[in-house]
């Protein structure tokens, strides 16, 4: 046969055929399992080349040195953490360039150095409180993981993979700064929420007037509001009522709501003056005394009309100091709002001239006084707020006044409320007949009886 070993083409000489052992089929050389190395060798350059877009590519430092921590290998990464190009790292003890002393100036012994314990050792040594330091002085903290290459049973270098911990560690103590902040906040919460409900006191019940409070805070972890509510009988039996909120949402707006309330309650109880000229005084007060935080608020006494029969209607006289305007509910559901040109607010200019308001309140009518974390609400103008709280009115006017509030504050505020909430409600009865079961027994100071 043409083809058999050692047998040439006639007239040409015969060609010696050569076994896989041999390292070479029909004149090509080949690896030991009988592969091309031309093959081998495209495969190698192909793998080369991944591995040289992931080292090039990915965020940890990555270096390869030599048996004694020169650096023999720096990708991109490791060039971008210590602000060092890889040329002028090449050749470079890494331990001397990179991380010879510790933070506080002290020297770092490079037996102490992971990547020398790992050249040392042969074993995988890894640390996650390293410090590199950048080309221009500032230290990187890094965690490094150095594992040793073994060839025929020695160590002849290692390879180091560095990561650049400062963005983990920022993250670190804004969480721990955070967590630090709710901790105080919640504390500082603890401590006004029960300032504040120390002072908002149970409403007192005059003849045929039932009055009903609620205070809702703010939701969990919010801070704390200055909303405070008051209402009490004068000597003479008329009825005062109070709704105001304090500027900002800490101890000291809570602090500073406690002292107007006790300067309103002191100065409004014992004379006859004015609504208006009870604020005018209130504000030079709290101007003597240092009170200076600005608040909003309506002072309003519910009176009976002098030389008129028991069945003759009440009258409502208010100032209002910035706040919003009170809303009378008739028994057929329609609302009255009380609006006025709010005078200035509490705080600002106690030479501000005050003006009093009055309006008749009919028997069965309910008179409300809210702050704005009822009407406020997200997405909503101030506007469109009391809009949606006539609106929720609309079936209540007969409704008995606590069923009300809770009614009122459900559809309005039915989950967690970003502020505080402080609501004021008064229901007329007529006096000439017996006071309804649903408006409880007289509750009056003592004295009055």
């Amino acid at each position: 046969m043409w083809d058999a070993p050692g047998v040439g083409h006639p007239g040409e000489p015969a060609r010696p055929r050569h076994t896989e052992e041999d390292g070479v089929i029909d004149g090509r050389r080949t690896a030991p399992d009988g592969t091309s190395l031309r093959a081998v060798e495209a495969e190698l350059t192909r793998t080369a080349a991944r591995y040289e877009r992931l080292l090039t590519t990915v965020a940890d430092g990555i270096y390869g040195l030599d048996r004694d921590g020169r650096v023999e290998f720096a990708n991109p990464a490791a060039e971008r953490i210590t602000g060092r190009s890889a040329a002028e790292q090449l050749g470079h003890d890494q331990h001397r360039l990179l991380h010879a002393h510790r933070p506080d100036g002290s020297p770092y012994p490079r037996e102490e150095c992971p990547v020398w314990r790992a050249l040392v050792t042969g074993r995988t040594v890894s640390a996650d409180d390293e410090v590199f330091w950048h080309a221009d002085g500032t230290p990187v903290p890094v965690e490094l993981t150095a594992v040793p290459v073994v060839e025929d049973g020695e160590v002849t270098g290692v390879v180091v993979s560095v990561r650049n911990l400062t963005d983990r560690l920022a993250a670190r103590r804004q969480a721990a700064e955070l967590q630090r902040l709710a901790a105080e906040n919640a504390a500082e919460r603890a401590l006004s929420d029960r300032l504040q409900r120390a002072l908002l006191t149970p409403p007192p019940e005059p003849d045929h007037l039932h009055v009903v409070v609620r205070y809702r805070p703010a939701a969990h972890g919010a801070r704390v509001g200055g909303d405070w509510y008051d209402a009490f009988l004068q000597p003479d039996g008329a009825t005062v009522l109070v709704i105001g909120d304090v500027v900002g949402h800490d101890s000291a707006a809570a602090a500073a709501m406690g002292q107007l309330r006790g300067l309103v309650r002191a100065l409004a109880w014992d004379n006859d003056e004015t609504p208006a000229e009870t604020l005018v005084r209130v504000e030079r007060a709290a101007l003597g005394l240092a009170v200076s935080t600005p608040a909003t608020a309506v002072l309003a006494r519910i009176e009976r009309l002098p030389d008129v029969p028991v069945a003759g209607v009440r009258r409502l006289r208010w100032s209002n100091a910035g706040h919003l305007p009170p809303l009378v509910l008739a028994p057929d559901g329609s609302t009255t709002l009380l609006e006025t040109r709010p005078d200035l607010m509490l705080g600002v200019d106690p030479d501000a001239p005050r003006r009093d308001h009055t309006a008749d309140l009919p028997d069965r009518s309910t008179l409300l006084l809210v702050t704005d974390g009822l009407v406020e609400l997200p997405g909503m103008h101030l506007d469109e707020g009391l809009a949606a709280l006539r609106e929720a009115l609309r079936d209540l006017g007969e409704e008995p006044l606590d069923s009300l509030c809770d009614t009122l504050l459900a559809r309005l505020v039915p989950g967690p409320g970003r502020d505080d909430v402080a609501l004021v409600a008064v229901r007329t009865h007529p006096e000439d007949r017996p006071r309804p079961p649903e408006a409880g027994p007289n509750r009056l100071p003592p004295g009055m009886d």
